[in-house]
């Protein structure tokens, strides 16, 4: 089996829209595909996905520990970016689970469970996660068909949704509007939004983020750059802002390699790798990536020619 460098291996990603009434808890589902080829590649810094791996199968670097995959599994939100490599001929599907989706669906506490492989089990329900277990197996015999497939993942999300308290809402939806405001979001911003004490507010906050607030602002600025570079035509203003943000050219390109796992460089148009799909608006949708003008200086509808 051959080796593709990053960028080169024919693959491709099917994005579909979420059903309306799970569209507050998803991002997108995705079929993802890899042709006979051995794909090493980096998963940038990135929300829950609930996993089956219908054909083929892969392993991810998590610090000192390389996990393999399952036939289902849950690869819970990333604070990093992850090195991980498939084994081809592969198919995958998945849902994108935003911050909101997350909590309803686990239940777990992102401070405590992130940057991980998780069994359905530990998730789900035992019939539940049993039924996810079962979907790789059933697609394999002609039982089911892709769209069919991905039915069955919505159907058992909604299963296991539960009902998450106002005040838990607030901090989710308050944190990601914060975080979409701008490049350098003001902490005292944050704060003044939220019912609670300063710390109180950080210890939420890193539940459901799984990151201080500090840390949450370098991740997605960070993002919304390595987004915004990828793009292929940046207006010089927007490029100027982004360098603005940061403290120089070498901490841009720190940050970026960090939550992202690319260089501004391999994050250029053309660069033909899966990471500009990933950061693109339909896998990666929990925060506003165009905020602070941005969307005033790309257009009505930036992402037309992404």
């Amino acid at each position: 089996m051959s080796v593709l460098p990053s960028g080169e291996a024919p693959h491709s990603f099917e994005f579909v829209a979420a059903p309306t009434d799970l569209a507050p808890y998803l991002n997108s589902l995705y079929i993802w595909r890899l042709g006979d080829e051995q794909l090493d590649d980096v998963l940038p810094a990135y929300s829950g996905q609930m996993v089956v791996f219908a054909k083929g199968g892969g392993r991810m670097q998590f610090d000192d520990e390389v996990a393999e995959t399952s036939d289902a599994f849950f690869l819970a939100p990333l604070c990093q970016a992850r090195n991980f490599s498939v084994n081809g001929p592969a198919v995958l599907f998945g849902a994108s689970i935003n911050f909101r989706g997350w909590a309803a669906l686990s239940g777990l506490s992102v401070h405590d469970y992130h940057d991980c492989f998780l069994q359905p089990g530990t998730v789900l329900e035992d019939g539940t996660a049993q039924t996810l277990s079962g979907l790789a197996q059933r697609w394999s015999a002609g039982e089911v068909d892709d769209a069919a497939l991905l039915d069955a993942m919505c159907d058992i999300i909604r299963r296991g949704l539960s009902r998450l308290p106002e005040q838990h809402l607030t901090v989710i939806d308050k944190t990601l509007e914060w975080l979409s405001s701008s490049f350098k979001p003001e902490l005292d911003d944050l704060y003044a939004s939220l019912p609670y004490s300063k710390r109180q507010a950080q210890r939420l906050v890193a539940q459901f983020f799984g990151q201080s607030p500090v840390r949450l602002v370098r991740r997605y600025r960070a993002v919304r750059a390595a987004t915004l570079l990828s793009m292929p035509q940046l207006p010089d203003e927007i490029e100027a802002e982004i360098r603005e943000a940061f403290y120089d050219q070498a901490h841009l390109i720190k940050e970026i390699r960090f939550f992202t796992g690319r260089t501004p460089k391999r994050l250029m148009p053309g660069a033909g790798s899966s990471i500009n799909e990933m950061l693109g608006p339909d896998g990666y949708s929990s925060v506003n990536l165009f905020g602070s003008g941005e969307s005033e200086q790309l257009g009505n509808d930036p992402l037309d020619d992404f």
